[in-house]
């Protein structure tokens, strides 16, 4: 460990009992101020009223100094929320980087870490799941669990841990180029999808595209349900992420196009060739990616034994309950948008009052949902927050990454099953974030950017409809008009939440959102059929 643990007036190490009483003291005093300094903290807007201690564990000599705890917060306003922190206590001010605050252990000054900024710790965690350990807390245990894609055999002391920066809700350390473990910061009982769906497909359907689950951290109490604290996965080697490589690549068109646009005219048909042309690669990609997504879809629906997983009918009432809550989020949106309107910018304005206008036909293109169940179709469980982001680009395709699902859900929310076409409606409205973000909305750029998310929609559901087909369950409905129909209204569903999103955080951004949500009008729900029909 880079420092001791605090030692007594005598020179001995201070007694467990009275490091954890002290860190008691310590969360409950210093914690309040500490944790909306920290970058995972989910309630940053709410002013935090109290910090308690709910369970503590030492993690021994493997890890001198080093506790688990679980500390409940309590806000001025909204629910209390529950984290997870690993916490390093030092007898030294040579504390690593991620300094808690300050604490005494009968009457000897020392301080508290973010462990997981300590190599030696995150050894320790790597060598726990290892040897399946259980470390038993105050009030429950805390089991350390080896799964299938551990590796045997490892010499852990050569894998050197390094904290990865950039995360927000969660914190992750990878183990060379071998493992990667993600500590989960807010916690809620029950197990955590990433955990349940990496095991799922790495054991049952052996898809090999996800991350291979090596093992978990679990808290189980003594009375209640087991909470996931962590997962460690296999590595995935890859080239970055699928966001950054959509944006590199929308870069180089729209420098490629206004070169070109000096040395001749542009018209609108020439315009489509050229960016048909230099981008044939990148959609290519886009196709493969819409295909393993539909290999995914497809082996989550192929375990008819397992309760947790198996496909089931999207009946009326999963329809009705869907386009309730759709209609509701609908209607909040709009009010939403009504009050912020004079302070949005002149073109985010015009499409919102025209937004507002058309309440009553986006209501009434709600109605696309309904051959789900007439036809027979299934829900699955979903990834549930896909998108580019979420995706590693490797040698062979793609990786596709964070199961969690939508972070701000309580689990059993994000464990639910769903429509298969949710999904696919988050990565195409990724397509038009990339576009937004990486091109802009003037000039020949627009033109570009819709010439583009054009061909990156039609070859990612290209891509996607023959893989997801392979389910042993329908997944949408059979007429591809219809399909594209309530496909809208996911997209719609969507929109509207990103709407919401940007005028509470990103008021300059919300014109994105609007944007798309003025295509489904156009659209309309008598659209013909659209390329990738045929």
């Amino acid at each position: 460990m880079a420092s001791s643990a605090p030692r007594s007036s005598r020179d001995r190490p201070a007694a467990p009992e009275a490091v954890a009483a002290a860190l008691e003291r310590f969360v409950a005093e210093r914690l309040p101020a500490a944790l909306p300094r920290q970058r995972w903290f989910g309630s940053q807007g709410r002013r935090v009223v109290a910090v308690r201690l709910r369970d503590l564990a030492p993690l021994g000599a493997r890890a001198p100094g080093a506790w688990w705890s679980l500390v409940d917060v309590e806000f001025e306003r909204g629910a209390d929320e529950t984290y997870a922190l690993p916490l390093l206590v030092c007898g030294d001010a040579r504390a690593p980087g991620g300094t808690l605050g300050h604490l005494e252990v009968e009457g000897v000054p020392g301080l508290v870490a973010d462990a997981l900024d300590e190599p030696s710790f995150c050894r320790a965690l790597l060598a726990a799941i290892g040897e399946d350990l259980t470390v038993r807390c105050r009030r429950g245990v805390i089991r350390f669990l080896r799964a299938a894609a551990f590796p045997t055999g490892a010499a852990f002391d050569a894998l050197v841990p390094k904290r990865l920066g950039g995360e927000q809700s969660n914190t992750s350390v990878v183990y060379g180029d071998a493992l990667i473990l993600k500590a989960f910061r807010r916690i809620a009982p029950g197990t955590n999808p990433e955990r349940e769906m990496t095991g799922f497909l790495t054991t049952r359907a052996r898809f090999r595209h996800v991350p291979q689950l090596a093992g978990a951290v679990e808290y189980l109490p003594a009375e209640g349900e087991a909470v996931t604290l962590a997962v460690l996965h296999r590595f995935a080697p890859n080239r970055g992420d699928g966001w950054s490589w959509a944006l590199g690549h929308l870069a180089e068109l729209r420098n490629f196009v206004a070169t070109r646009g000096r040395h001749e005219p542009l018209e609108p048909g020439r315009l489509g060739e050229l960016v048909r042309d230099f981008s044939a690669g990148t959609v290519a990609g886009l196709g493969l990616l819409g295909g393993l997504t539909g290999a995914l879809h497809a082996g989550l629906a192929e375990a008819p034994d397992d309760l947790a997983f198996a496909a089931e009918p999207i009946s009326s009432g999963d329809v009705a309950r869907w386009t309730g809550r759709i209609a509701s989020d609908l209607g909040l949106t709009l009010e939403m948008l009504r009050v912020s309107l004079p302070m949005l910018p002149a073109p985010a304005r015009g499409r919102g009052q025209a937004l507002l206008a058309a309440g009553p036909a986006l209501n009434a293109s709600l109605d696309g949902l309904a051959p789900l169940a007439v036809e027979g179709c299934c829900k699955i469980r979903v990834h549930g927050d896909y998108h580019l982001g979420q995706t590693l680009r490797t040698d062979d395709g793609f990786v596709i990454l964070d199961f969690e699902g939508e972070p701000v859900r309580p689990p059993e929310e994000r464990r639910a099953k769903q429509c298969a076409l949710k999904d696919v409606a988050g990565m195409l409205r990724s397509f038009d974030y990339a576009v937004a973000t990486a091109l802009g909305d003037e000039g020949a750029a627009s033109a570009v950017g819709d010439t583009w998310r054009r061909l990156a929609v039609e070859a990612f559901l290209d891509g996607y409809l023959p893989a997801a087909a392979k389910a042993p369950v329908r997944l949408g409905p059979r007429a591809r008009p219809t399909l594209h129909r309530a496909l809208a209204v996911f997209e719609l569903d969507k929109a509207l939440y990103e709407v919401r999103y940007e005028l509470d955080h990103r008021p300059t951004w919300v014109d994105v959102p609007l944007r798309g949500l003025a295509r489904l009008l156009l659209a309309g729900p008598a659209r013909p059929a659209p390329p990738w029909v045929a």
